[in-house]
């Protein structure tokens, strides 16, 4: 009896992922979505399978929704999984199946208690398990002809890696699914699929958090469950907010300003001592201790008085009947922040864990705050007084921080003075034609193709951990890092550079191992008070249009303000190989963004967008539109000697085209405000 062959999928994962309001949503959905893939691999051990892709189940943050396994030949009399015999790929796709629907069941059961017939009901429309198998009859007479020589082992698993493909494409266009029927109520406001419940029902536990208007299907309330996470992560069942992603440069500043030993001038005690002096040894030791048992140094007094506005405006809110998280500083969200800190005692480190909204002026708006908080108080309600005091005392000391910083980079003991961001950016990043990668025809010479697929799994997952590791490096977070695919959320700062490693990371691992490898990137950069379902939308657009360049390999940068979007453009990850080594337009972009910090003026973009028929006119002409394109950065630099810079820096990131048109001229002026954008609100 021949080998046999399985491939199974977790349909619906993108979708699942995507409808999420909040990062501990999307982080949940994530982790929720990876522990059943990680049981289905297991699932697949237990039942005598052996899967290739993964090869194991040991990356708890990105494992793939595609599992394909071989199922090995053996007596065609024997019994179905679990008691030492080799099943059919159908036996096999069932046994994986049936224990993948019961972790589901054994963590919807966190939530769900004792649920009701609707709510069973609804439950069970997730997860969708599909699969395809395919067993050749033995001698490997499959009525196709072996793409190896002789009818091997090893062709015959070449040919099972082609049908199974081919046929889990076919088995995407089939669309069964379990019924559901509602009852007419209002849907759930993150999937829109299944009917929702509100904050109050019975339905659901108390200690799910929601959004004023908002409403849960049951699918997406074991998702928003903290006890869910806390199942599925433990300690790290800690994920940052927008804001605090947003925030954490600021915060790093402030940090790295105490660390300097020098803020605002002088770090002194109450006795005088200066605390970066003649101590004991001069150690690090001594300074750490001394700096939360003495209440000296500007900074660090108005680091101090914002934690305590924190605990402050807190209490307040549980007094006036809001519920309240019980631990303010939950460690883990931001570990590079959190190390940075750490040495400089209890008080840093401890306001470092604080959620980084905090450090908005922007948020302590009393009226938001017990909205958001569920509270209704009239003005007269002594409550409501004492949560507007409060909110005065912290905007207050929000904007002393900032100031107290100001004071410090003024000494020259940090980086920047600038106030915190409320922009963060969203990285969706997706190796091209993986499939097709995978394929015999793109195997590298002198492989055995069921090992080489083995380590590329096994390659994928030692990228998958760099990959987080970097992002945590850029004070970020990776949602989901599977080595080929990768979502994660950076400070809106750090994102070209988060993306180009990611990139780095997979195209240099696997040289060697994948022919020409190559990545496309979306990167959206958006407020921390816009949509994220919005933005995770846009993102997932985005890269679709980044694949749809020729040659794939594109970066798709797009910025949403407020107001909605402002600014789209797609560039190559490599620029012009005219250049030795060719440029990276990611790279001439952190160029931009300095330039427009330092004498390139935003008007640049005004001129050319209003230019554009004209630079059109000439590029159809084939006439040296590039002299016009230098004619306009001159007049818009601070110097002549700034000049001749920006113009490299400004033809590197034009369309790749030799003649662009009016659109393209927009698609690059478009590229320049991104670059404009981020020399405003990168910071």
């Amino acid at each position: 009896m021949a080998d046999g062959y399985v491939m199974l999928t977790l349909g619906g994962v993108q979708e699942f992922i995507a409808a999420s309001r909040r990062t501990a949503d999307l982080w949940t959905a994530s982790r929720l979505v990876s522990r059943l893939c990680q049981v289905a691999v297991d699932a697949v051990v237990e039942g005598n399978g052996e899967p290739v892709l993964p090869v194991a189940a040991d990356v708890p943050d990105g494992l793939p929704n595609r599992i394909f396994a071989v199922v090995p030949a053996g007596d065609p009399g024997s019994s179905g999984p679990g008691s030492g015999a080799v099943p059919s790929p159908g036996s096999l796709a069932r046994h994986v199946s049936a224990k993948v629907h019961a972790e589901w069941c054994g963590l919807r059961a966190v939530t769900f208690k004792n649920p009701d017939d609707s709510t069973v009901a609804s439950l069970g429309t997730f997860p969708v398990v599909r699969w395809v198998g395919w067993q050749a009859t033995a001698g490997g007479d499959s009525g196709e002809s072996p793409p190896g020589e002789g009818g091997s082992a090893e062709s015959g698993y070449e040919q099972g890696w082609r049908v199974v493909s081919a046929a889990g494409q076919a088995r995407k266009r089939v669309r069964d699914f379990a019924p559901y029927a509602g009852s007419g109520a209002q849907s759930c406001s993150l999937c829109g699929r299944r009917e929702g419940v509100g904050s109050g029902s019975p339905a659901v536990p108390g200690r799910l958090r929601f959004a004023p208007g908002e409403r849960l299907c049951p699918v997406c309330a074991v998702k928003r469950d903290p006890d869910v996470a806390e199942r599925l992560a433990g300690e790290r069942a800690v994920f940052p907010s927008t804001a605090s992603i947003a925030t954490a440069p600021f915060r790093v500043r402030v940090v790295e300003a105490l660390a300097s030993g020098d803020a605002s001038g002088n770090l002194v005690g109450n006795s005088g001592e200066n605390l970066t002096g003649d101590s004991p040894g001069n150690s690090s030791e001594y300074f750490s201790g001394n700096l939360d048992r003495n209440s000296g140094g500007a900074l660090l007094d108005a680091v101090r008085r914002h934690r305590d506005a924190v605990y402050a405006i807190t209490a307040v809110l549980r007094k006036a009947g809001a519920k309240t998280p019980g631990n303010l500083e939950r460690p883990g969200a931001l570990p590079a922040l959190e190390a940075l800190a750490r040495p400089l005692g209890d008080v840093v480190a401890g306001w470092s864990c604080l959620e980084g909204s905090w450090c908005l002026a922007d948020t302590w708006q009393p009226e938001s705050l017990l909205r958001e908080s569920g509270l209704r108080l009239p003005a007269s309600d002594q409550r409501h007084a004492e949560v507007v005091r409060a909110c005065a005392r912290g905007r207050q000391a929000s904007e002393d921080l900032v100031r107290e910083l100001a004071r410090a980079s003024a000494a020259g003991t940090s980086t920047a003075s600038r106030p915190p961001a409320s922009y963060l950016a969203l990285i969706v990043q997706d190796a091209d034609d993986m499939g097709w990668a995978l394929s015999h025809a793109r195997m590298p010479a002198g492989r055995i193709m069921r090992e080489w697929h083995g380590q590329v799994s096994t390659k994928l997952v030692a990228i998958a951990g760099e990959q987080a590791r970097a992002l945590e490096e850029e004070h970020g977070r990776a949602v989901y890092a599977g080595g080929d695919d990768l979502l994660g959320l950076v400070p809106a700062a750090n994102a070209l550079r988060a993306a180009a490693r990611g990139r780095e990371l997979f195209v240099t691992g696997t040289q060697g191992l994948l022919t020409r490898p190559s990545v496309s990137t979306a990167i959206v950069f958006f407020h921390v008070s816009y949509p994220l379902q919005d933005a995770l939308g846009r993102a997932r657009d985005a890269l679709k249009e980044a694949k749809r360049r020729p040659g794939k390999a594109g970066l798709a940068l797009v910025v949403l303000r407020r107001g909605g979007e402002r600014a789209a453009s797609v560039l190559p990850w490599r620029g012009p190989g005219g250049t030795r080594p060719p440029t990276s337009p990611a790279r001439s972009l952190v160029g931009l963004v300095e330039g427009f910090r330092t004498g390139l003026s935003p008007r640049l973009l005004n001129d050319m967008y209003e230019e554009r028929h004209g630079i059109a006119n000439l590029a159809g002409s084939r006439l040296d539109y590039g002299a016009e394109i230098s004619r306009l950065v001159t007049r818009h630099s601070g110097s002549e000697s700034q000049a001749a810079g920006f113009v490299d820096l400004v033809r590197q990131v034009e369309p790749a085209t030799d003649r662009p048109r009016a659109h393209d001229v927009i698609a690059w002026v478009d590229a320049l405000e991104v670059a404009r954008f981020l020399a405003q609100e990168g910071r």
